[in-house]
């Protein structure tokens, strides 16, 4: 299959057997002497498709990592054309990303100890950091993420972060006042304001994304436990994940939460440094009915260098890094709640 660049009018061979992705909108190939560059095509292009990418060409981001040679936001860089004369937008080119793996494999303690065994706590941390990152540099141009999941951001084995799939962010177009909502969304990374509105009728707003954001950062410090996930104490069924999100059930809260208390297999939360725990706090409690109260990713950058530099190895298995804050290692306490299975393996 052959496509034209828009911006300089060359040809632009698909290989339709090096196939990177699919998704209902298009999929994802690598292009002909290209090893850097891959091509998102649509199933069915909309004129709207073409709107957008030209929007968001005219107006990228900073790519917080680009000094390190990491592309840490796939960011269209080139419109396709059609060859049939109508100039019709069939897709982009981006930034092909490589050895990068859902970050789903590293908070997720059982995959991160058969396929990452050694990404340990200070890689988490520095993970949810350069995520945020990522957040910030897309909040300062005006951008809303909008469906900020666990599937559309990939972790390399340095705790670098990319985000993908950034054609369905929300994009404003500062030459019209348009903009290109994003209209799709997961549950559990949803904030009680937006649990019951479709979202093609919203704009969404930066404090949404921060709803998300705190999430994932929970996600990736507990043991991929989500922050509103409970041992249900109450009578009748036990609430979905979405109605606890919606009545703020967060199981942490100071003073605890009626009917709900954390996860038995949880980490304890005074594991976390105290910085940290004060914002899921800030973000979770007060921020899950005022939203303009949830932390922003600069206040959560600060944080988590922090506690990165307040971490300590264990003397057991230098693989467990923890809070000075703590007297004796929490991983190896917690290998002995778990009858040996160790979160964070030593080399040997």
């Amino acid at each position: 299959m052959k496509l034209k660049r828009s911006s300089n009018g060359e040809f632009v061979t698909i290989l339709p057997t090096v196939k990177l992705g699919v998704g209902g909108e298009a999929r994802i190939f690598g292009v002909r002497n290209g090893s850097n560059i891959a091509a998102k095509v649509y199933h069915r292009p909309m004129a709207e498709h073409g709107a957008k990418l030209a929007a968001m060409i005219a107006n990228p981001p900073e790519d917080p990592s680009a000094s390190q040679g990491q592309v840490s936001i796939a960011w269209p860089s080139d419109l396709l054309l059609s060859l049939d004369g109508s100039e019709q937008v069939m897709g982009f080119l981006m930034p092909r990303v490589r050895e990068m793996n859902p970050i789903i494999d590293f908070y997720h303690p059982k995959t991160r100890r058969l396929r990452h065994p050694h990404f340990n706590f200070h890689y988490l941390l520095r993970t949810a950091r350069n995520l945020a990152a990522c957040v910030s540099a897309l909040h300062a141009r005006g951008y809303v993420i909008g469906d900020l999941n666990e599937s559309n951001i990939l972790v390399g084995k340095t705790a670098l972060v990319s985000l993908v799939d950034t054609d369905s962010f929300q994009v404003p177009d500062p030459r019209n006042g348009r903009v290109y909502r994003c209209r799709v969304g997961k549950p559990e990374f949803t904030p009680a304001e937006l649990q019951t509105v479709k979202f093609a009728w919203v704009d969404r707003k930066r404090e949404h994304d921060l709803f998300g954001l705190g999430v994932l950062f929970f996600q990736l410090l507990m043991e991929g436990i989500h922050p509103f996930a409970g041992r249900y104490t109450g009578r009748g069924d036990p609430p979905t994940l979405e109605e606890r999100i919606a009545v703020g059930a967060f199981p942490y809260a100071i003073g605890g939460c009626p009917g709900t208390l954390p996860m038995p297999t949880a980490p304890g939360f005074e594991t976390l440094n105290e910085r940290v725990r004060e914002l899921f706090l800030q973000c979770f409690t007060n921020g899950n009915f005022e939203p303009s109260q949830r932390p922003d990713a600069e206040a959560w950058q600060r944080a988590l260098l922090s506690a990165e530099n307040a971490l300590t190895t264990c003397p057991i298995n230098d693989q467990h890094r923890f809070g000075n804050h703590l007297s004796a290692c929490p991983w190896c306490q917690r290998q002995k709640f778990l009858g040996g299975m160790d979160s964070f393996p030593s080399k040997a």
